[in-house]
């Protein structure tokens, strides 16, 4: 017997997410958006557009999983009410009728294996972090990982300007506003900033910036991180997280919901006693929690000393290129090349998170 996809859509779209239903072995429901309780639970996949999704929003139908939004393009659906509804794919139409085929196809599938995700906090002011967070990320995605980076520091810089994609469109962190469980790893990929095919960034929207919006002023709301988290390492993305070094709520729930903590910092003396000072608070968490130590040091200390004397494991030591901090000025931070120091810690980082992601969503 076939699964039923019920389909709310204007009629125009009929014929072709019909085809595309039969083509995938589906059976074709039709319901008005305003009353369709009863097939909205029952169907395996859910077909919504742009009107649909109106409808919906003032309905508030159960979260589920499933819901595939079809429209002529990114401009035709609003971003933050489908991800609202919990929607986890995107199709244009017409033009995607294959693209289609394979989504409802995929949600008969079992459930790809979840990704792992890093939280970088810098042991001090100036140690590095975002650099590294940001250059782990572009390593991962250059790898042909599907990878996200967030950036949860409402007074940093901003990793979006590391990249050189600040005034790129797509949403914000002050734009996500959904409910725990209510968004699909589909749909956030669609509506995000990207930094070439495989990276998707989620950054603080800045006031005043070149990229203004309603709520700039608003601070990040931890529940949207947890469950941006949530659902980007539930669709098999792996997610690097720039975390600020303030001990806050929302610090304390990125650390509960990653799987490793690189803590970040630079081989000096003070560096060693502010990183020290600050550990506690991330170790008593419970999370893998390492050390990655940037020098060189100026009284010559080891990283493996400085490791013993913070008290956590040498993950990684690397030296900074001493060109970057000018590149920067005039240019974007790109993957580190082969055999840079700096490549060598993100493949040390990214290959003990891998160890943690068969274990998540258990």
């Amino acid at each position: 017997m076939a699964d039923d996809v019920l389909a709310l859509i204007d009629d125009h779209l009929t014929d072709d997410v019909a085809r595309c239903a039969a083509a995938a072995g589906y059976r074709l429901v039709r319901a008005d958006p305003a009353s369709c309780r009863r097939e909205w639970l029952g169907a395996r996949a859910v077909i919504v557009d742009a009107a649909a999704i109106g409808v919906l929003a003032t309905c508030a139908p159960p979260k589920r999983a499933g819901i595939v939004v079809v429209g002529s393009g990114p401009d035709d659906v609003h971003w933050p009410a489908a991800i609202g509804l919990g929607a986890d794919h995107t199709v244009a139409l017409p033009g995607g009728d294959a693209e289609l085929v394979r989504v409802l196809s995929d949600i008969r599938r079992p459930r790809r294996h979840p990704g792992a995700a890093i939280a970088v906090i810098g042991g001090h002011g100036g140690s590095g972090a975002s650099v590294l967070a940001a250059a782990t990320a572009l390593r991962s995605a250059d790898g042909g990982a599907h990878t996200m980076l967030f950036d949860v520091d409402d007074h940093g810089g901003g990793v979006d300007l590391l990249l050189g994609i600040e005034a790129t469109p797509g949403l914000r962190w002050q734009d996500l506003t959904v409910e725990r469980g209510a968004v699909g790893g589909d749909a956030l990929t669609a509506v995000l900033p990207r930094q070439g095919p495989r990276l998707s960034v989620l950054a603080p929207r800045k006031p005043g910036g070149r990229n203004p919006g309603t709520g700039d002023h608003l601070p990040i709301r931890p529940e949207s991180v947890v469950t941006a988290l949530d659902a980007a390492t539930a669709h098999g993305t792996l997610v690097v997280v720039d975390t600020p070094r303030a001990a806050t709520p929302l610090r304390r729930l990125v650390i509960d919901s990653v799987d490793l903590v690189v803590v970040v910092t630079t081989a000096s003396l003070h560096a060693v006693s502010a990183t020290r000072a600050m550990l506690p608070a991330i170790v008593d968490r419970g999370a893998d929690t390492a050390l990655v130590v940037r020098g060189p040091s100026p009284a010559g200390l080891r990283a493996g000393a400085i490791a013993d004397a913070v008290g956590l494991d040498l993950l990684a030591s690397y030296r900074p290129d001493p060109r970057l901090p000018a590149r920067l000025e005039s240019d974007r931070l790109r993957a580190p090349g082969r055999g840079r120091p700096l490549r060598r810690a993100c493949d040390l980082i990214l290959a003990r998170a891998a160890h943690h992601a068969p274990a998540r969503h258990r």
